[in-house]
Formats: structure tokens, sequence, C-alpha cells
């Protein structure tokens, strides 16, 4: 009777060890993961009366935003089997707005743009007369009427038709072009031949925009 006891205990022992060694599995395990998305501030352009022609200021300082997820990962065996949404939080960018003075070229588009790129270009001046222009005065590639805020440019650098701030100079459409009027040159027209004989020959900067 003992040794019969004694066996079914060995055998039961074993029985149990067999079925530890192989049915063994790991608990699942959750694991907190945080995605952070940064939204870029954009940059808007503004005519305003409070600032001089041809300048251009900081209104407002612009700040990114961001989009953050955070995620509860499932892992099992140590690898990742599911992905579960637990909140989500968005912060709104602040857009940088600059303010450009009023007067130059009268846009009908509105009064808000956005930049497309800027450029530093050469500078020269011209008047709407035949001083500048000889037979050819009083027109322009798009056929408006050459008056201050008229300006010529390079088609292959600057879209005919194009909208710009001239810093130095102010708002101005891009509706001529002229035979020395290459690269990065712009040709600015004036009111007056003296007002181009005092302009002369400047470097500036110049925005190209896009009317929001």
């Amino acid at each position: 009777m003992c040794n019969f006891t004694q066996r079914v205990s060995i055998l039961f022992v074993g029985l149990v060890v067999a079925a530890g060694s192989t049915g063994a599995v790991k608990q699942e395990g959750l694991e907190t993961v945080t995605e952070k998305k940064v939204i870029e501030s954009a940059t808007t352009f503004e005519i305003s009366r409070s600032v001089g022609l041809g300048r251009i200021v900081k209104h407002q300082e612009g700040r990114d935003g961001s989009i953050t997820k955070v995620f509860k990962v499932i892992k099992k065996d140590g690898k990742a089997v599911g992905k579960e949404l637990i909140r989500e939080e968005r912060v709104d960018p602040i857009p940088t707005v600059m303010y450009m003075g009023k007067g130059g070229y009268s846009p009908n588009r509105g009064s808000s743009f956005s930049k497309v790129r800027t450029l530093t270009m050469r500078a020269s001046a011209y008047d709407p007369g035949p001083h500048s222009n000889g037979k050819w005065a009083g027109t322009t590639a798009l056929g408006v009427k050459p008056t201050y805020g008229i300006v010529a440019v390079d088609p292959r650098t600057i879209k005919l038709g194009s909208l710009l701030f001239v810093e130095g100079y102010g708002f101005a459409y891009a509706a001529d072009t002229g035979g020395a009027i290459k690269g990065d040159r712009i040709d600015l027209c004036m009111n007056t031949v003296a007002a181009c004989y005092k302009f002369g020959r400047k470097t500036v900067k110049v925005h190209v925009l896009k009317s929001k």
C-alpha cells in the first residue's frame, strides 16, 4: 500500500513538471506611447494705414501649434499586437502677422496675403513717359497703364500678374517687361523723371504674395 502511494505521487509530480515546461505563455503587457506632430505657423501680410509707404513691420510674433496623440499599445510575447487612441490634444498655431505700408498699387483682391517667396533684387526706376519708354510710353506687357506701383520683371524670375511688396517702394503689380530687366532685376515705375533720378539703383527685398 505504501509503495503504491509513492509511485502515484511521483507520477503526479512528473505530469505537473511536464505541463509547466510546455504550456507556459507570457502575460499580455500594456505600454503608453505619445506621438507629437508640429503644425507650422504661417505668415500673413496685411496692408495697414499705420505703416508708412514701402515699410514692412512685424505686428505679431507667430508660434507653431501641435497635435499630441497618446496611444495604449498592447503587447504579447514582447510584440505589439494592438494600438488604441486614449486621448488627443491640439494646440492651434498662431500666425506671424506682417504689416505693409499702404501705397503703391491698389489691389482689388483684398488686403490680406500669404507669402510665396522673398527675393533680393537689383532695382532701377522708370517713368511712364517717352523719357524712359520711347515709342512704348503709356503701355505695358499686360496692357495696364504704367503708374506708381507698376513694375517690370523678368517673367522667368517673377510671373507676370504677380502681386509684390517691394521694401522701400510699396505694393506693386508685375505688369511689364524690359530688354534690360533680366534675372534678379526689377524696374519700378515712378511718377516723374526727377523721382527716377532720386531713386537711382538700389538692392531691395521683394516679397512675392498670394491673395488669401
